[in-house]
C-alpha cells in the first residue's frame, strides 16, 4: 500500500510538472508575438534599403531613356 501510495504521488508530481512546462510555453510563445524596439527598427531600416533600391533603379532606367533617345 505504501508503494503504491508513493507511485501515486510520483505520477501527480509528473502531471504538475507537465501542466507546468505547457503553461511556461505557451506564455513564451505569446510573449514572442510583440515586437520589441530592436525589431522595429530592423524593419525600419530594411523598408530605408528598400527604398533605395527602388530610387536607384528608378534612376537607372531615366538614364537608359535618356540614352536611347538620343543616339
Amino acid at each position: 500500500m505504501k508503494v503504491l501510495l508513493e507511485n501515486l504521488k510520483s505520477t501527480q508530481s509528473s502531471k504538475i510538472l507537465v501542466a507546468f512546462f505547457i503553461v511556461a510555453s505557451a506564455v513564451f510563445a505569446v510573449s514572442g508575438c510583440e515586437k520589441g524596439p530592436a525589431e522595429k527598427a530592423g524593419e525600419r531600416i530594411d523598408q530605408g534599403v528598400e527604398n533605395a533600391k527602388e530610387a536607384y533603379q528608378e534612376g537607372v532606367e531615366e538614364v537608359q531613356d535618356e540614352m536611347d533617345d538620343h543616339s
